[in-house]
């Protein structure tokens, strides 16, 4: 970026490291994007006039190079400000350079019941909890269910065994009606 300094405020200067760095990544990454449009490429979309007029596509190529880098530019200075990334990183590096000093002065040391794998382990315990107290009530619905089905299978089975007993007298009435006649 030929202006590689993203202006905050034109009154406020930035001594963030990271937003400094920011700054940095997005002029690299606005050149390569830049560096994309050469004119060797424009000269091959439009070969009568790069035979006709050379230098206006190239004074055409560096004005369309200009304004993508300057609006891109735009954009990005909109987006710092509405975020307030200045600040914000400011204040990041205020924090990671105050507990810099905090170790070097050891007045924090780090509490070695804290590791990650015992949070992990804490949160994990509560999430397994949670769902086993799901599973619980879901067992439950289950098994209300099933007992309704139960006590249902077993009303069918009885007006079954009733309505075969019913059948089997008949048939023997028939059979003995059938004999006699």
């Amino acid at each position: 970026m030929e202006n590689s300094e993203l202006i905050v405020n034109e009154t406020q200067t930035v001594d963030s490291v990271r937003y400094h760095k920011l700054l940095s990544v997005l002029d690299r990454s606005l050149s390569a994007v830049v560096d994309t449009f050469k004119l060797d490429d424009l000269r091959i979309v439009f070969p009568d006039l790069a035979r006709e007029i050379p230098g206006k596509l190239a004074d055409s190529h560096e004005q369309i190079s200009s304004y993508i880098r300057n609006s891109a530019n735009s954009d990005f200075q909109a987006i710092l400000m509405q975020y307030e990334m200045s600040d914000k990183l400011a204040s990041l590096d205020t924090l990671v350079k105050e507990a810099a000093e905090r170790m070097l002065a050891s007045e924090e040391r780090p509490i070695p019941s804290l590791s990650p794998e015992s949070i992990n382990r804490n949160r994990s315990a509560a999430i397994k909890r949670a769902e086993l107290a799901r599973l619980k009530a879901q067992l439950e619905l289950v098994k209300d269910e099933n007992a309704q089905h139960l006590a249902e299978l077993s009303k069918q089975r009885a007006t079954l065994r009733t309505e075969h007993e019913r059948l089997e007298k008949t048939i023997s009435l028939v059979d003995s009606i059938s004999d006699s006649a």
